[in-house]
């Protein structure tokens, strides 16, 4: 009788456990599911005929910028820097540039990379 006595416990004390844990366990699921998700950045939308910043390093970029300081009026001296440049897909490519010259000045300038592959100088101003 006592035998059967503990046995009975044991079982129910087995039972009350495995709802126990069945219990624990989707209360923790409940609790991960409202846990909130880890920030991940999102990327700035691709805008289809927009600019797009580009490296003032690369070689076309360098190329244009040659191209529009050859161009703007005599004085300045040569290109020193690429300050800044983004582009634009068109018919060719639209590289708009901060360009910084030899004397200090400092100019923007717009050049129209053709698909023949020529320039063509489509916008100058110098900045303060």
């Amino acid at each position: 009788m006592v035998q059967r006595t503990m046995s009975r416990k044991c079982n129910e004390r087995r039972s009350g456990c495995k709802t126990r844990n069945w219990l624990m366990l989707a209360a923790m699921g409940a609790l991960a599911s409202c846990a909130p998700k880890a920030a991940v950045p999102i990327p700035a939308p691709v805008v289809v005929g927009g600019w797009q910043a580009a490296d003032p390093k690369d070689e076309s970029i360098q190329a244009a910028a040659h191209y529009a300081a050859g161009i703007l009026p005599p004085g300045h001296g040569a290109l020193a820097e690429v300050a800044s440049a983004e582009t634009q897909v068109v018919a060719g490519t639209n590289i708009r540039m901060v360009l910084r010259l030899a004397d200090g000045s400092r100019w923007k300038a717009t050049v129209w990379h053709r698909l023949d592959g020529a320039f063509a100088l489509t916008d100058t101003g110098q900045l303060p």
